[in-house]
């Protein structure tokens, strides 16, 4: 008996049937592999960007604790009396009663944070702090070594600063991007620090409110 005599149920699968089945398969695990891996990507995505924001935040919260210990009064130099207390978009200097580095233990420091471009195109925020006892004469607000900063946020999209203010006579408040002691008789209310972390992703910010009570001035 020849195998086109055979019953339909003893029939098994032609080659072409096979290679077709076969085919189906791959591309089934292909497609469940790819899923796999993209679920995979997008869950430690995920995770990196919870860290990062986490690690923002504290860093944020430690500028707010310095910042919101700002001293308002002006500082004594030689004969001359300066309100250390600058603001653009980009950078922001001041007197405060708290440390962040751990050189500067005791007294009152000069900070200055300055937001630059990193070779990637991204911001990165760095801080100059040092305690006003080393001051002297010749010392200055200004002429500061980039050298002597310290790294606070590697990398991020986008850093700003933010100056909360009031404007006499209609008590009109809003958000601007420079503070001069020049131009403004009075400190901020508050500083804004904005940090988009990616293009595609929410900003984190921090509001440090400025305590507009202050002691005697200061000297160097």
């Amino acid at each position: 008996m020849g195998i086109h005599n055979l019953p339909k149920s003893y029939k098994g699968f032609t080659l072409l049937e096979l290679l077709i089945s076969m085919t189906i398969v791959a591309v089934i695990v292909v497609i469940i592999f790819g899923a796999l891996r993209v679920s995979v990507r997008a869950w430690e995505k995920g995770e990196s960007d919870i860290e990062r924001q986490q690690r923002y935040r504290i860093v944020l919260n430690l500028i707010n604790r310095q910042m919101s210990s700002i001293y308002l009064k002006k500082v004594k130099k030689e004969d001359k009396q300066e309100l250390v207390l600058k603001g653009t978009p980009e950078s922001f200097e001041f007197v405060s009663n708290v440390s962040l580095l751990p050189d500067n233990d005791y007294g009152m420091v000069f900070a200055k944070y300055d937001i630059s471009e990193t070779e990637d195109g991204t911001k990165r925020l760095t801080l100059f702090e040092k305690n006003l006892v080393f001051f002297n004469e010749k010392s200055s607000f200004t002429d500061i070594d980039p050298d002597e900063f310290y790294e606070m946020i590697p990398s991020a999209e986008q850093i700003s600063f933010e100056y909360f203010n009031v404007l006499e006579p209609e008590d009109f408040r809003e958000w601007q991007d420079n503070w001069s002691p020049e131009d403004q008789q009075q400190p901020p209310l508050a500083i804004r620090i904005s940090i988009v972390p990616e293009a595609d992703m929410a900003p984190v910010v921090i509001i440090a409110p400025i305590n507009q009570e202050s002691d005697e001035n200061a000297s160097l």
